[in-house]
């Protein structure tokens, strides 16, 4: 009985402890997926306004000119590639991979000059060499050059090349360089998985592969404010682009110098951000904030408090960032609010740390309209800080401050529609936001400002081919910007960079070759970027099948061939590839749908589906004025293909509603050319609606006032015949003398 006992009692001893131990991992499980769907070094924001398309310093990876480390030669070409001394950092790199001491570096070297050779910066343009080189690096694991090897066998199809093939080898030497943690690689692959090009259409893995990325750059704008990036379409005009000229922030300047507060501040504001033309500068922000401050302006004693509490452009002092926030915030300003919130979550020498007072500023920034403070308090939310959990107010303060465009918010709402905390479990939407966060790290920001910088500047004629193979970079990983742009450089004729090595033009015919190539090389960045819903690309690609530009895609019609002794027959006279069954009996399939073989061919003109494309344009909802311009494009080429019956029977009211709407969408543009097309519509219509010429004539045979009027015109012109010959044949009359004259002689004095 007591060895019974003694097993009893250890027998709820252990399931006890297995108790314990269940509570111990399920509490783990949860606080880990808070810290997954929150990191701490998000939770409390401290990024200004942080709705800017902005970059994310720290985020891992990069090319050989981003994160160049381990020799001096390996700078001074970065340095020298960028100011366009080409030769300069062809020398540097050429000693580089002569006298680095380490593979990795070497291996860096290799594929910089690999990308000299591909954009022709100091030496001759050369598509082969590039691709040699690249390979040589890839080899020894550089990340970089796997990425470059991806983009290159993704975006060139050599003429009888595989394209299967090389898409697979895309794929491989992508998915290489995303297990290096490249963050071109993983947006990538993510980017496919997402759509599915050439892999498996996932969104887990689609997920996977953007989540890392996404964090790390969601916890960087804790650290201050990272420079914010001006999203500009290469293909709109200057007059265009909302960028500030040179000399309106000449005169901005002037009137805030002049003791204008307003301008001051926002002079500073757009200083320490970095937007709207303003490159960042910390010092020049705060000399404006300063003259701002100085007569308690609200918003520049919150911004200053900003810079002190980050230590941006000055040590950092959160005292000195306190008093500010509490002069902003008795003029009841947003940031002044949030910055207090801030300092009562984490504490200082002057203030405990004391959460209620904490989520009670963070409110009143929120409600101030502060996507800082609304991130805040969704955060305070959804880990229960300071008030009681709410899983589904941390989404609605979460998704406030994303459509203000919080970065970290949309990172944080990614995560839990990932999860399905507080909102429906929806991978979709979590991609789409993870994909945002992406591309707003400093990856992408970089690489903008560098292709812009090229595009503008035109130093030598190799600065468009610069900018191409960054915006072709960021195409490859899914921006749709950079998918535009890439596609409007091969368009216009503007660089030539994938051109094949043994194709350089000299003359009409090859020029039309480069054109088709180049038109080919736009046509499947044009797709890719109106697939994420750009009205330009989506217009220019009705514009590629109405003019038969670019190529199309099918599965190759497999050759007859006779059935091999000994196995049933396959392949038959008629062309079929098979028999599938089908109930009873068996059904011949051609071998068009077992082909696995895809080939390009020049694309035909094709009227129907340029109509589709330009619908789908003028269909579009304006979602910024850069749209307008375009979708009343696609608007007017359908009215046009109504009203000649150009792909659709020919209608012209519907014509004439499709004119008139590109007045709507677009009431700023141009109106004459629409204004003229519907005059000449008018008298179209007016002319559709005459008999034809056999009804016309017939009526005229019949109706007598006609054949009266053809008597007297007859009559008339045979009058007028007889007048003419009669005055040819008559004398002429003697011209009458002036009074006071005689004949040949001069007037009496």
């Amino acid at each position: 009985g007591r060895r019974t006992r003694d097993s009893a009692a250890m027998l709820l001893l252990r399931l006890l402890m297995a108790a314990v131990g269940l509570l111990v991992v399920l509490w783990g499980v949860k606080v880990a997926l808070l810290q997954l769907a929150v990191p701490l070094e998000a939770t409390t924001s401290e990024d200004g306004e942080g709705g800017a398309v902005a970059s994310a310093r720290g985020s891992a990876g990069g090319d050989a000119w981003a994160n160049l480390t381990g020799g001096e030669d390996l700078r001074e070409a970065q340095a020298a590639y960028r100011r366009g001394e080409d030769a300069k950092a062809l020398a540097s790199l050429r000693k580089c991979i002569e006298e680095a001491p380490e593979a990795p570096t070497r291996a860096a070297c290799t594929t910089a000059l690999g990308e000299l050779h591909l954009v022709g910066a100091g030496v001759e343009r050369n598509l082969t060499e590039a691709t040699s080189l690249f390979e040589r690096a890839a080899e020894v694991g550089d990340a970089d050059a796997q990425f470059n090897l991806g983009i290159l066998y993704s975006a060139t199809h050599p003429v009888g090349a595989d394209l299967q093939r090389r898409e697979a080898m895309a794929v491989l030497h992508l998915y290489a360089a995303s297990t290096a943690g490249h963050p071109g690689a993983l947006m990538a692959m993510g980017y496919r998985h997402m759509h599915g090009y050439g892999v498996p259409q996932a969104c887990t893995t689609a997920a996977l592969n953007y989540i890392d990325l996404a964090k790390r750059i969601a916890s960087v704008y804790s650290e201050g404010m990272p420079q914010a990036v001006e999203l500009i379409r290469l293909n709109l005009h200057h007059k265009d682009r909302k960028v500030i000229s040179s000399s309106e922030m000449n005169l901005f300047v002037q009137i805030a110098t002049s003791g204008d507060t307003t301008v001051a501040a926002a002079i500073g504001k757009r200083y320490l951000l970095g937007i709207e033309g303003f490159k960042q500068d910390y010092f020049k922000a705060k000399h404006y904030l300063r003259l701002a401050a100085t007569r308690n302006h609200a918003g520049a004693l919150g911004l200053l408090g900003y810079m002190h509490c980050l230590g941006l452009g000055m040590p950092q002092n959160l005292d000195t960032a306190y008093s500010y926030f509490v002069s902003a915030a008795t003029q009841n300003d947003p940031l002044g609010h949030n910055g207090l919130g801030f300092i009562y979550f984490k504490g200082n020498s002057l203030q405990a740390r004391n959460l209620r007072l904490a989520f009670h500023h963070f409110n009143e920034s929120a409600y101030g309209g502060s996507s800082d403070g609304m991130f805040n308090l969704a955060s305070m939310y959804l880990t229960g800080t300071g008030t009681e959990q709410s899983f589904s107010k941390a989404v609605l303060y979460y998704t406030q401050a994303l459509d203000r465009g919080h970065t970290p918010a949309a990172y944080s709402l990614a995560v839990m529609h990932l999860n399905g905390m507080g909102t429906v479990r929806s991978c979709d939407i979590a991609v789409n936001l993870l994909k945002k966060v992406c591309e707003r790290g400093e990856w992408v920001s970089r690489k903008l400002v560098d292709a812009y910088e090229y595009s503008e500047k035109q130093q030598n004629d190799k600065q468009p081919d610069k900018a191409a193979l960054l915006f072709l970079k960021l195409a490859e990983a899914g921006h749709e910007v950079a998918q535009m742009n890439a596609a409007h450089l091969f368009d216009s004729g503007q660089t030539s960079m994938l051109y094949p090595d043994d194709g350089a033009p000299d003359g009409a015919a090859q020029a039309e070759v480069l054109r088709h190539h180049s038109r080919t090389l736009a046509q499947r960045f044009y797709e890719m970027s109106a697939e994420q819903g750009s009205a330009s690309s989506e217009l220019r690609l009705g514009d590629y099948s109405y003019y038969g530009w670019g190529v199309s895609a099918r599965f190759q019609e497999q050759e007859e061939r006779e059935d091999a002794p000994g196995e049933d027959a396959s392949r038959r006279e008629d062309g079929s590839a098979g028999r599938a069954a089908g109930g009873g009996d068996d059904v011949l399939v051609p071998n068009l749908y077992t082909s696995t073989e895809v080939e390009l061919l020049p694309q035909d003109v094709d009227y129907e589906a340029s109509l589709a494309r330009y619908r789908k344009t003028a269909e579009m909802t304006v979602t910024g004025e850069w749209m307008q311009g375009f979708v009343a494009r696609g608007s007017f080429n359908l009215g046009f293909m109504h009203q000649f019956g150009l792909g659709v029977a020919q209608d012209l009211q519907t014509a004439k509603q499709h004119y008139h709407r590109c007045r709507e969408v677009d009431p700023t543009g141009l109106h004459t050319p629409i204004t003229m097309v519907l005059l000449f519509l008018g008298a179209h219509m007016m002319y559709l609606r005459l008999p034809t010429w056999e009804v016309l004539l017939q009526r005229l045979l019949v109706d007598l006032r006609v054949h009266f009027l053809l008597i007297h015109v007859v009559g008339v012109i045979a009058l007028a015949i007889a007048r003419l010959n009669f005055t040819r044949t008559a004398p002429p009359r003697p011209r009458p003398q002036a009074p006071g004259t005689s004949g040949g002689g001069a007037a009496a004095d």
